[in-house]
């Protein structure tokens, strides 16, 4: 038992201890390294605890209550949490502490140092003495120099993950949401890029984003503008009360997270093996930007200067101009610019080529572009659909064949295809003067199908 005074009905055991007294009831005080995201509404959750004794992954501590509302409602891994008349016992083979609503309590604390000694939840029975407030300030000291030994498997970067796997990331939220149907994401970040995907759909229109809407610029503004953000899905009513504690600039382990494609985009969902993991801040290294990582020949897509920024089978009329990604693109701070870019072609509308004019004989085509960071509409018009197929507009055969360069295959409608990473100049315009963002859209103009 640890040096520390005595209460009037517990005495506060070593979380070291605590695996050697099974069967007991007993008390603790611990910081939360590890919380997991519970999949069924079963009023229960698990969380894990060390202090300066225990230099292991933690002890873990299961939570039962009747109602959600009791569960602890952790705020951010690193707090401290006050355990009263806890049991301990197995719990598939593994010893836990057991906290019951009916025979136990507890009191979640701030884990930054110079907090206040007030609970930001704790059971109705719960009251703080003196002694307990030097406990917390010892505990908050020392996890100012704390390293945490996670102990777990190793940690995938977007850049390698797979579809259909399970996998742990180690990443920073850029931001958390929530749709009109009460679904929840959080956009996750960690400076690489994901793998391009092939696209298996026919004649599905793709959307631009997971989520049912694109957000705001002044959201998409906050995000970075390079590497990829996966949108991370969150549908479960208790998943959604976990990630209260996520605030974005905060770096976080997720663990066992699943990963999957759909309509040709990256997202990754909860898991019921699904836990974040604590990041001491000092822990963290800033993610890189890739176009400082190499140099100024800073590649968007390939992220390696050895390999070609595109495929060659695209020109532009301004080869000076230094490549963007789409997020620097949508993230600009006027409305009206141009650029250039690395992109892929990865739908058009109208589908058929006997309809890219319009009943006035000029051309309108509007594309999905995409690179590693974005996903965006660009139309066609006019006099830049004609240069930019450089063909007779009457010539259908020479206009699929230049647009099944453009799409990786034989023919536009053509299952699974995989396009080329081609340059493109863009310009951004507004289409109503008093709501220049709102009616901001984009445009392909100075850029060609060179020939074969």
């Amino acid at each position: 038992m640890i040096n520390m005074e005595i209460r009037d009905d517990y005495k506060f055991l070593r979380v070291e201890d605590a695996f050697k007294a099974l069967h007991l009831n007993i008390s603790l005080i611990g910081v939360i390294v590890e919380l997991d995201f519970p999949t069924a509404s079963d009023c229960s959750c698990t969380l894990r605890i060390i202090d300066p004794w225990h230099s292991g992954s933690g002890l873990p501590v299961k939570f039962i209550a009747r109602t959600n509302r009791a569960l602890p409602r952790v705020e951010s891994i690193g707090d401290i949490i006050f355990l009263s008349n806890v049991k301990i016992v197995l719990v598939n083979r593994k010893i836990t502490a057991l906290c019951n609503e009916t025979s136990s309590s507890f009191a979640l604390f701030n884990g930054e140092h110079g907090e206040g000694f007030v609970p930001y939840q704790s059971s109705p029975k719960f009251r703080i003495r003196e002694q307990d407030k030097s406990f917390l300030s010892n505990l908050r000291e020392w996890m100012i120099t704390y390293k945490f030994e996670d102990g777990s498997c190793c940690f995938t970067s977007l850049k390698d993950i797979k579809e259909g796997e399970y996998l742990n990331l180690n990443c920073q939220i850029v931001h958390v949401s929530k749709d009109d149907k009460d679904r929840c994401y959080i956009f996750v970040w960690d400076g690489t890029e994901m793998p391009p995907c092939s696209f298996v759909v026919k004649s599905e229109r793709l959307p631009l984003c997971v989520e049912p809407e694109m957000l705001p610029t002044h959201v998409l503004r906050k995000f970075p503008t390079f590497g990829s953000v996966l949108r991370i899905i969150v549908e479960n009513v208790t998943e959604k009360q976990a990630i209260q504690c996520l605030q974005p600039g905060q770096h976080v382990k997720l663990l066992n997270l699943f990963f999957q494609v759909n309509m040709g985009l990256w997202s990754a969902t909860f898991s019921p093996s699904t836990k974040m993991q604590y990041t001491m801040s000092r822990e963290t290294q800033p993610f890189t930007p890739q176009r400082e990582k190499f140099s100024s020949r800073w590649n968007p897509i390939t992220r390696c200067i050895s390999s070609p920024s595109h495929s060659g089978i695209t020109g532009v009329a301004h080869e000076d101009a230094p490549f963007v990604t789409l997020m620097d693109m949508l993230t600009y701070s006027n409305v009206t610019a141009k650029f250039r870019c690395v992109v892929r072609f990865i739908q058009v509308f109208p589908r058929d080529v006997r309809n890219f004019h319009d009943l006035n004989g000029k051309f309108k085509l509007l594309a999905i572009l995409e690179d590693a960071t974005a996903r965006i509409h660009a139309s066609l018009y006019a006099d830049e659909g004609d240069k930019f197929f450089g063909c007779d507009p009457s010539d259908e055969e020479a206009l699929i064949k230049k647009l099944n360069r453009l799409f990786g295959g034989d023919g536009i409608n053509e299952a699974p295809r995989n396009p080329p990473w081609v340059q493109c100049c863009l310009f951004s315009y507004y289409r109503v003067k008093n709501d220049q963002w709102g009616s901001r859209r984009f445009r392909i103009f100075d850029t060609w199908i060179n020939a074969k």
